[in-house]
């Protein structure tokens, strides 16, 4: 007999429906990575990522739009840097339920 109790997955489960990942992605590119902080904020209140992953996104990408206004972005530095975090946010929050297995 199949227990669900030691069946049951380590983490909870990110996304609820299969369409929910999609839109989250899309919407982490389509917002220029700002919403990528509030993602994984959500993220960690599920307990599916450590609280420390969103406060880094956030300070890549906030402090980056700040300190280049701030600094004046000589060189256009920041349209990198924030090209590089777009790039990973949207590959994190993709792969944020690929251990989770379905029940059987």
């Amino acid at each position: 007999m199949s227990n669900p109790y030691l069946e049951a997955p380590l983490r909870a489960r990110m996304y609820a429906k299969t369409w929910h990942k999609p839109v989250w992605v899309a919407a982490v590119v389509l917002s220029a990575g700002l919403l990528a902080p509030p993602l994984f904020f959500i993220a960690a209140k599920k307990r599916v990522v450590p609280l420390a992953v969103p406060a880094l996104y956030a300070a890549v990408i906030y402090g980056t739009a700040f300190l280049s206004d701030a600094a004046g972005n000589r060189g256009n530095w920041a349209g990198g840097v924030l090209l590089l975090a777009l790039i990973t946010a949207a590959v994190h929050a993709a792969i944020l339920d690929t251990d989770w297995k379905t029940a059987r």
